[in-house]
């Protein structure tokens, strides 16, 4: 993905929802996308799937999977070559998502038709269940009749009924406690390493992150703010946002085992309850007005500064 731009055009003005996101996803390869709410973080995964919902739109950069800008594909050409069958979604709030008068077989069979699937349904419908770890017979219940580990599971295998080389799970864990999302989880880690696919795993939660990802990316206000390895990450944290947010997390230990640079405060932050408001500043770092360390120049936008693992956008490492 280069320079990624998905703007939400409104009444009161036009919202920068992704702004100039960048990052690289090789085979077999997790990426945790972690950031508050209203960041941007679904809205990513929503472009990736060309499915951002109105008034948003793709106004600018590329999405490249292999050699070829799939942001130039028609939309035909797009569901016919690309949606569900190289990359595919759980959508956010998935154990809603299930209709409640259908049965869960019947729903599956629509999406394969949806996708001009002409082999035999039952066998690949069976397939995806066993790969979740369910038994078919679950096609002629009613997601009623289903635990909500369960309706997690079947979303799950809806997404991987095409075999996608892509999975981008927006809160799979979401709503549900903590001993099914551990079984939600180690489900993904089985998924990806057995079908060697690639995962986008959109998250708040810093804690399951690290359970999945290899490599993070700390979003805020629409931009990548730090990128880099998850020891890195929840060891070394550069950006002072992602500093606050590593801090914020409750530790059981006395000294949390953080290295901040020298200079900077060591205390717990809390995040700003507004520091996501949609409608932010044009120029200058988006994090200046919640910053323990805005100098002047911080009105100037930030310059991106990479290292061998990754990235982060900060004056302070100019």
């Amino acid at each position: 993905m280069n320079n990624l731009k998905v703007h939400y055009f409104t009444q009161f003005g036009n919202v920068k929802a992704v702004d100039d996101v960048s990052f690289s996803l090789a085979k077999n390869e997790s990426i945790g996308i972690v950031g508050e709410s209203g960041c941007g973080k679904s809205t990513l995964g929503a472009a990736l799937l060309r499915s951002v919902p109105f008034p948003g739109k793709i106004v600018d950069g590329q999405i490249i999977l292999d050699t070829q800008n799939i942001t130039n594909l028609s939309d035909s050409e797009f569901d016919k070559n690309i949606r569900w069958k190289e990359i595919s979604m759980i959508f956010q709030g998935a154990l809603n998502s299930l209709d409640p008068v259908f049965t869960v077989g019947s729903q599956m069979k629509e999406i394969l038709k949806q996708h001009g699937y002409s082999r035999d349904d039952f066998n690949v419908i069976s397939d995806s269940l066993e790969s979740v770890l369910l038994e078919p017979s679950i096609t002629k219940k009613y997601p009623h009749e289903l635990s909500g580990g369960m309706k997690q599971r079947v979303a799950i295998a809806m997404a991987l009924l095409l075999n996608p080389r892509i999975l981008i799970a927006d809160e799979p864990t979401t709503s549900l406690d903590v001993m099914v999302q551990s079984q939600i989880i180690n489900l993904l880690k089985k998924l990806k390493k057995d079908l060697n696919m690639s995962i986008v795993f959109i998250s708040h939660d810093l804690g399951v992150i690290s359970e999945v990802s290899e490599t993070i990316a700390i979003m805020y206000r629409g931009q990548i703010v730090e990128l880099g390895k998850s020891y890195d990450i929840y060891k070394k944290p550069k950006h002072p946002y992602t500093e606050k947010l590593v801090t914020s997390i409750p530790s059981l230990k006395e000294k949390e085992n953080i290295h901040p640079k020298p200079d900077r405060k060591s205390e717990r932050f809390e995040v700003s309850e507004n520091s996501q408001e949609p409608f932010v500043r044009e120029a200058g770092c988006k994090y200046f007005d919640n910053c323990p360390y805005a100098k002047e120049k911080c009105r100037n936008d930030p310059p991106l500064i990479n290292d061998k693992n990754g990235f982060v956008r900060c004056w302070l490492y100019e």
